[in-house]
């Protein structure tokens, strides 16, 4: 960028072109956007397997129930939602189905076994 930058009481004023201010206008939204976003585990095993073992501090939503009750995690789309299962194929499926409701930030975390090499999971 060749915009400059000079200080005027107490604030940065940004003498570039229009363009440029918009690259970093746009920078600065994307930075917050991803400060106020919230990340969410959700096991979407059967509340009996949920009760075994699951990682700390995750919500237990079957994978039949999750469309109808994301809302009780979150209604903010932009939350990162990381799901997991017993092998990473229903949370595949749930991942697939969050996305198509514009959940741009589910992920599969796979299985149980993969989960638990960077989770605390409790008993």
């Amino acid at each position: 960028m060749s915009g400059k930058t000079k200080k005027e009481n107490y604030r940065d004023v940004y003498s570039g072109s229009d363009s440029q201010k918009t690259i970093v206008t746009g920078a600065l939204l994307m930075a917050s956007t991803s400060l106020w976003a919230a990340e969410h585990w959700i096991d979407v095993r059967t509340p009996d397997q949920y009760q075994e073992t699951h990682v700390e501090g995750a919500t237990n939503i079957p994978l039949k129930q999750l469309e109808a009750r994301i809302g009780e995690v979150t209604k903010d789309k932009d939350d990162t939602l990381h799901l997991y299962c017993n092998t990473g194929n229903q949370s595949g499926k749930a991942e697939k189905m969050l996305q198509e409701l514009g959940y741009k930030h589910a992920i599969n975390e796979g299985g149980l076994k993969d989960v638990e090499k960077t989770q605390k999971m409790v008993q």
